[in-house]
């Protein structure tokens, strides 16, 4: 069976929050997924951000037809909605951190980590729901590299300038995380599994070093990669790695305890 896109982001976003918890390895049978969501299902992301990430995945599916069938106005066009929708969900991100849902105390944390049990998903947190668009950016990155093996003027043009917006707006993402990254004040509850963008963010790096290793391999094996194209993924290349290495700046990797 398929696994859908939104299958695939729940996986992305549990793994994002324990990926960053210190290098000892999770026991085996221990759920990433219950870790997020208090469950075995993943946390639901607010319908202010997940409307428009799920207009993103459509237009992607729809992209990659337009590009199969040659169709350059299909692909300009779908170019637009999804430049639209990924600023549209990051915009309504920013609003979700600025107005993240109420702390929850020690006593209604155990309670409701038991009631998951039969009450199904909780809502996101700010933090989740940031890292659901960061995927949501990564997968227009990684489709449109891939579509490049083949691809020609007008439609490489076309899908040249979706992906710069995207890997920009990623960049502007990250700077503007940063800015609303509070630490928590003194006397504040935290602890080894408390959730931040400490521990979020390390995990967009692994969708980085996926989209480094994917444009490697494009460079080195692609059958009908035009000039245009290698200069393209020559581009996000070094564009992606200055992203890691920024999102490794502000947020350190943790090694060891």
């Amino acid at each position: 069976m398929k696994l859908t896109r939104s299958a695939t982001l729940a996986a992305a976003l549990a793994a994002a929050l324990v990926t960053a918890a210190p290098a000892a390895a999770a026991p085996a049978g221990d759920s990433p997924t219950a870790k997020a969501a208090g469950g075995d299902a993943p946390p639901i992301i607010p319908s202010l951000i997940q409307t428009r990430i799920t207009r993103v995945n459509n237009a992607i599916d729809r992209l990659t037809d337009y590009v199969d069938d040659n169709d350059a106005a299909g692909v300009d066009r779908t170019g637009k909605v999804i430049r639209r929708q990924l600023a549209a969900a990051w915009r309504g991100a920013v609003y979700y951190i600025k107005n993240p849902p109420p702390p929850v105390g020690d006593d209604a944390r155990v309670r409701a980590r038991v009631s998951q049990d039969d009450a199904g998903p909780v809502v996101a947190d700010q933090f989740t729901t940031a890292a659901a668009v960061y995927e949501s950016q990564h997968e227009v990155a990684a489709t449109i590299a891939q579509l490049a093996d083949g691809a020609r003027v007008p439609i490489l043009n076309s899908m040249s300038r979706t992906l710069f917006w995207t890997l920009d707006a990623r960049d502007k993402a990250v700077t503007t995380t940063h800015s609303l990254d509070v630490p928590p004040a003194e006397g504040e509850e935290g602890g080894e599994d408390a959730v931040s963008f400490g521990t979020v963010m390390p995990g967009v790096i692994p969708g980085l070093d996926d989209e480094i290793q994917q444009i490697k391999g494009l460079k080195s094996d692609a059958k009908d990669l035009r000039p245009g194209g290698t200069k393209i993924l020559n581009s996000a290349l070094a564009q992606t790695l200055l992203t890691e290495l920024q999102i490794n700046t502000y947020w350190p990797p943790v090694i060891g305890d």
